[in-house]
């Protein structure tokens, strides 16, 4: 686990996450595991990338139909979410990057 800040982490779940036959319910066990350990609510997002899994968790927590969890590893899926989602909330796209 990489402690990202005061509230984030990134796992890598590289060896775990192809032995998972749904993703989605991984995450759900990883949310529910975080709630009941420390009683807060959090959100998970999955993606190749630590970018992609940032942006997957924005999503997360913004549409409540994820239920809290998004995984954007398929292909498809990512082009979608990067259709809808705004450039500016990608992480590392700041106020200079947007004017290009």
């Amino acid at each position: 686990m990489e402690i990202y800040s005061i509230d984030e982490a990134f796992l890598d779940l590289t060896g775990v996450y192809p032995c998972q036959s749904d993703p989605i319910a991984y995450g759900q066990r990883i949310k529910q595991a975080v709630f009941r350990a420390t009683g807060i609510p959090v959100c998970v997002g999955m993606g190749p990338t630590k970018t992609l899994a940032k942006l997957a968790n924005f999503a997360a927590k913004k549409w409540p139909k994820t239920h809290g969890v998004l995984d954007v590893s398929d292909q498809l899926r990512r082009e979608k979410l990067m259709r809808i989602v705004p450039v500016n909330e990608v992480w590392g796209i700041g106020p200079q990057q947007l004017i290009f």
